[in-house]
């Protein structure tokens, strides 16, 4: 997979959180850099989820198993 010219991957969404995702290991490597910087549509961690596969669409096998943290914390998808 590419990275565009400015170095960001952008999520295709309409959301106005803009959202800093750190992602390590095999996330890290099908994306090709560890840091996303997304526009999910809700402000949830479904809505990151969803914002990432649209952004990523071969990274759906990965998240499904991924926990997600939220400023260090693990959160669920509400």
């Amino acid at each position: 997979m590419s990275t565009p010219p400015d170095g960001q991957m952008k999520a295709p969404t309409n959301g106005s959180a803009v959202v800093q995702v750190q992602l390590f290991a095999g996330m890290a490597a099908e994306v090709g850099q560890r840091r996303l910087t997304l526009k999910p549509a809700t402000a949830t961690v479904a809505g990151v989820r969803s914002a990432l596969t649209a952004t990523v669409p071969g990274i759906g096998p990965l998240l499904v198993r991924s926990a997600v943290a939220v400023d260090g914390k693990y959160a669920g998808d509400e």
